[in-house]
């Protein structure tokens, strides 16, 4: 319930579903603003390709990172086959159905909710020192039986950090992170009922920053961070005593920023490919580690980034000189339903009907520049004033500072849903029926690719005598054009029967259990 989700202050629905639901299992791989994308597994892994489970929000297919917790009233898990059968097998992986809060009170209400939190790495490297790192290469190296590269002059001034200009204790995750990261969540709804409608209508804003720290004075902005506005509609309406009528509308905009890092074009030719499923802050902290404490940082006098000589991409450089990408994506979701009671036919006979459409565009803004990079040189045969060595600084390749470079992409997805219900649910006595028969037809389309389309019929039938003995039969009929004409449908049933015990009358008031 919303109670209970919202006890995890996260950017993402799924993140806060996990350890809450039995047979649930969640796996984050990133925190990064944005991409913190995480992999729901329902009873482990059921197919070799497609391995996550459909998501379902008020019976349409639908994504689940971008749900605003204040809009959930429930979710459930569906994981036996009795349950998945009319998913074909689609529903092999399991099915999550998440249900909307709609208007249930005559009298108003309006809640506000802000909420602040804060967002750390769970580990990171911590590097040895300069004076350990000093010792330890020295000792590797005589180990391995050659010439070592610090002298015991070298290795006493890393100790004592009597000369930090030349011989350094630079701490790289002080250099390039906070302490910590906020996040902020700002949400407004109001829901109510009256004579002939119900409504719930909620918005909310997300801010979920960065943990590095940027270069002041910078034309750009490269920092990590994601703002996200949402809004949900769901409005019922009673049209007469036996019709009605429901218009669910949901959306978000939202936009992440990060640094470009390595993801340029004459390194990635294929940019917008690379970043569907890479990030260029892996880069920044893959580079940063290579880096010892011996090297200064994190820039020369004459402003370029000092580097290693076997280091190309210094992680500072990566993180301030590179540029920024700029990912804005929105979704607007629309769903019109209508529910006719045929009481008059037979009682506890419904039909209903929903239509839906989603779209959703990703739009890239990628704007790159080159940076100098320098190589500290210390030269024992030429003391400066005071007597020591002198220090100066050159080039590491060519590279020359230059402009910012744009260029961009833009992606675009459509889902159309097609639905038709004929419900039944009837008690006769000690004896309840319910049936259901349901047509399904989806399509979706990606940019200029030829539609990608989902057909079937599904049929569910459950009978229960006193409420203690079950027996139901489900089956579902689909398929896709994805497969040869032979092998397009399949048929998938299923059939389960239950005994409820705790009802029986030698154990309904037993007091052992």
């Amino acid at each position: 319930h919303t109670k209970e989700i919202k006890q995890s202050p996260a950017a993402n629905l799924a993140v806060t579903l996990a350890g809450r639901l039995p047979g649930l299992t969640s796996v984050q791989r990133s925190g990064e603003p944005g991409r913190d994308v995480t992999q729901l597994f329902i009873r482990g892994l059921g197919t070799i390709n497609a391995q996550a489970p459909i998501i379902l929000v008020d019976g349409i297919e639908r994504e689940l990172t971008y749900i605003d917790p204040n809009e959930v009233e429930s979710i459930t898990i569906l994981k036996d086959a009795s349950s998945t059968a009319i998913f074909g097998v689609r529903g092999a992986n399991g099915v999550i159905l998440i249900t909307t809060r709609r208007g249930v009170s005559e009298t108003p209400a309006i809640n506000f909710s802000a909420e602040m939190g804060m967002q750390d790495f769970p580990r990171l490297i911590t590097p040895v020192n300069s004076y350990e790192f000093a010792t330890l290469r020295n000792l590797a190296q005589r180990n391995d039986g050659i010439a070592e590269t610090f002298s015991d002059e070298a290795i006493e001034l890393y100790r004592s950090g009597s000369d930090p200009l030349r011989y350094p204790n630079t701490n790289w995750n002080e250099l390039l992170f906070k302490d910590f990261a906020l996040m902020n969540r700002y949400n407004l709804n109001v829901s109510g009922v009256s004579r002939f409608v119900k409504y719930f209508v909620n918005a909310g804003y997300l801010h979920q920053g960065g943990q590095f720290n940027i270069e002041p004075g910078l034309a750009y902005d490269p920092s990590a961070k994601l703002d996200r506005y949402n809004f949900r509609s769901n409005i019922d309406i009673q049209l007469n005593k036996t019709l009605k009528a429901t218009l669910n509308i949901a959306g978000y905009f939202e936009r992440q920023n990060m640094p470009t890092g390595i993801f340029k074009p004459q390194l990635f030719p294929d940019l917008n490919g690379t970043l569907s499923s890479q990030s260029p802050v892996a880069d920044i902290l893959r580079y940063m580690n290579m880096l010892p404490a011996t090297v200064p940082g994190p820039t020369a006098p004459d402003g370029s980034v000092v580097t290693a000589g076997d280091v190309i991409h210094p992680a500072y450089g990566q993180l301030n000189r590179s540029g920024y990408i700029q990912q804005s994506r929105s979704n607007v979701t629309a769903t019109y339903g209508m529910e006719q009671g045929l009481d008059f036919v037979t009682k506890g006979l419904s039909a209903k009907v929903l239509m839906s459409f989603d779209s959703r565009l990703t739009n890239n803004l990628f704007a790159n520049k080159n940076y100098e990079k320098s190589l500290q040189v210390i030269d024992r045969n030429r003391p400066d004033a005071d007597g020591r060595d002198s220090v100066y600084y050159v080039p590491f390749n060519s590279d020359r500072t230059t402009p910012l470079a744009i260029s961009g992409s833009r992606f675009f997805t459509t889902l159309s849903n097609v639905q038709a219900y004929l419900n039944y649910n009837r008690s006769f006595g000690d004896h309840a029926v319910t049936g259901l028969l349901l047509f399904q037809q989806q399509k979706s389309i990606i940019d200029e690719a030829l539609p990608y389309n989902l057909r079937g019929l599904a049929a569910r039938l459950t009978y229960g005598f006193r409420d203690k003995y079950f027996f139901e039969f489900n089956g579902g009929y689909n398929g896709s054009e994805q497969f040869s004409k032979e092998n397009r449908f399949g048929f998938f049933p299923a059939v389960s029967a239950a005994w409820n015990i705790s009802n029986e009358p030698f154990l309904r008031d037993n007091r052992l259990i």
